[in-house]
């Protein structure tokens, strides 16, 4: 027989002499009223309390919303962190199509937005879903944001949260991937953000000028 066989059966044959329902009572009313224990449960609230306070405040952090973007979507745009990346952007891309908005928002099936300050746009472009807009030195695309993100994003450095926007902004030269594995092209400094369903990714060299802008897309 092993040590809990012969535990057990001791238990089994152990003789427990009655006990005096009133002491029984009186002792659990006792152990119920030892400030110790109450003093534990406050503490014990107050650490959950502040818990989620912490948690709540890291949620709204800047570095640490950047960080969890770093492996999640940003609308129909996927952030990948790669080991290298490249050191120079081309210029941006000129949109060369000679569209009309209203032709655009038929071929793409929903209505473009644009920074409004900037005024009509010196080119565009247009396909199913997607829509690409330029001026002189900004490009702006938007695409309706699906299932499976449209872009794949792989740069080197951490992207920063811009909460003007609830977007992400991308300061250094990336590789822009389609979803089939296409190397696009290498883009320069980027801003993405999503609004109602839409995603856009605003091409311009200065952070505040691309804040700016994409405050003003309507």
């Amino acid at each position: 027989m092993n040590l809990d066989d012969e535990l057990r059966a001791l238990g089994r044959s152990a003789v427990v002499p009655p006990v005096d329902d009133a002491l029984t009572a009186a002792v659990l009313n006792r152990v119920a009223d030892i400030p110790v224990r109450r003093r534990m449960r406050d503490r014990w609230r107050f650490f959950v309390a502040g818990l989620c306070v912490l948690l709540a405040g890291l949620a709204l952090t800047p570095p640490v919303r950047a960080t969890v973007a770093e492996w999640l979507r940003i609308g129909g745009v996927e952030a990948r962190p790669v080991g290298t990346a490249p050191s120079t952007a081309p210029p941006i891309p000129v949109v060369t199509g000679r569209l009309s908005l209203d032709d655009a928002a038929r071929t793409a099936g929903f209505t473009p937005a644009w920074p409004r300050e900037l005024g009509t746009p010196a080119g565009v472009d247009a396909s199913p879903r997607f829509v690409a807009m330029g001026w002189d030195g900004v490009r702006l695309e938007q695409f309706q944001s699906g299932v499976s993100p449209l872009y794949w994003k792989k740069y080197y450095n951490q992207i920063e949260y811009v909460p003007e926007v609830s977007g992400y902004w991308f300061s250094t030269p990336h590789t822009l991937v389609l979803v089939d594995q296409r190397v696009v092209r290498i883009a320069g400094p980027t801003l993405v953000w999503e609004r109602a369903g839409v995603t856009y990714r605003l091409e311009v060299a200065d952070k505040a000028r691309a804040v700016q802008l994409a405050a003003g897309t309507s």
